[in-house]
């Protein structure tokens, strides 16, 4: 009798300790969104051995984990466009402005190979420019043409991003230069379509200017409707304002970008970058008072209705100088330069 008492309770309490199936689906829910996706399916697993009301949906599930980790895919995909750029060059130093005009054009061939819950692109570009119309533009020195050959790699997952790559620049007046970028994105709060996090970029050009860069970042995605994001952090920059002198600046920056995409695939996009650097590293401690404020804002309208569509839109990049000492000034560009771009073509993407 005492046996058969003991035996009861054990089993009782056997069944106390034994979860049931919507606990563990419950549970299973939360390693998924916590990116456990391990835990995930050894939980969705367990819930469809207790049995219950859910097992045809949670077998489902775990039907649709297998087939994402045991049938990766291949994909490849095409974009580019082509356009008329119209140009305005204005400076401190010239009077009135200048103009030209170039036949600008662009293609990207994508492989893309999605495996588990991260994507990745191997991409390779090419990009040109020819001058229709540069006799105008006599403080650029501008050649009748300019080609790029570019390589990438992406990679994105749930919360991190990479983007990596070179280009390689040539011109009519230049041989090969080489040029490298680097992007990083760290984004572990995700707050419905919010995005929080860390974001590090980087750019070096073998015959030019090189940056370094560490934002603060915040993004919102979505497919219809507004999508933004803000990059808010400090900036390494390292160039010329003379021809025989390099400095070193350092200074906050800021990168917003705001974007509204109808149903009808009509987008409005503007985005904007602030730079406001402080002088390092001079030729001279008299340089340690220079600074400037750089950047570039653009609008674009488009309309992609299916594989081709068009764009207009307005591109202007700009330099101010401030507190140049009074020794170069005659070796110093213009205190005030704005170059502005006004773009109209057609897009396509496969």
């Amino acid at each position: 009798m005492v046996v058969c008492c003991l035996l009861f309770f054990l089993a009782g309490l056997s069944l106390a300790d034994e979860e049931t199936q919507g606990e563990l689906y419950y549970r299973a829910l939360k390693a998924e969104e916590a990116g456990d996706i391990t835990r995930a399916l050894a939980l969705f697993d367990s819930a469809v051995t207790a049995g219950g009301p859910y097992t045809a949906e949670l077998q489902e599930i775990i039907d649709d984990y297998n087939e994402a980790l045991f049938s990766n895919s291949w994909e490849f995909h095409s974009s580019g466009r082509l356009g008329y750029v119209g140009l305005l060059y204005k400076s401190r130093g010239i009077s009135g402005s200048e103009f030209g005009s170039e036949i600008a054009t662009a293609a990207t061939a994508s492989l893309e190979y999605d495996s588990w819950n991260w994507s990745h692109s191997f991409d390779l570009s090419v990009s040109g420019g020819w001058f229709v119309d540069k006799d105008d533009l006599r403080s650029l020195d501008t050649s009748a043409w300019e080609s790029s050959l570019g390589v990438g790699y992406g990679l994105v997952g749930k919360s991190l991003a990479l983007d990596v790559g070179a280009n390689f620049n040539v011109s009519e007046v230049d041989d090969w230069v080489p040029e490298f970028y680097a992007m990083f994105e760290f984004q572990p709060v995700h707050l419905g379509t919010h995005k929080l996090g860390i974001s590090l970029w980087g750019y070096e050009n073998l015959d030019g200017p090189l940056y370094a860069a560490a934002y603060v970042s915040w993004r919102r995605y979505v497919k219809y409707g507004w999508k933004a994001s803000v990059f808010a952090g400090a900036r390494f920059e390292a160039d010329s304002i003379s021809t025989p002198y390099w400095l070193k600046w350092f200074g906050p920056s800021f990168n917003p970008s705001l974007s509204f995409r109808f149903k009808t695939e009509i987008s409005i996009d503007a985005k904007a970058n602030l730079f406001y650097g402080y002088v390092v590293d001079g030729p001279d401690n008299k340089y340690e008072k220079v600074k400037k404020l750089s950047g570039s804002w653009a609008v674009t309208l488009s309309w992609k209705p299916c594989v081709f569509g068009v764009y207009a839109g307005v591109e202007q990049f700009y330099r101010l100088f401030f507190a140049i000492p009074k020794k170069y000034k005659y070796f110093t560009e213009p205190r005030r330069t704005f170059f502005t771009e006004f773009k109209a073509g057609v897009s396509w993407e496969i």
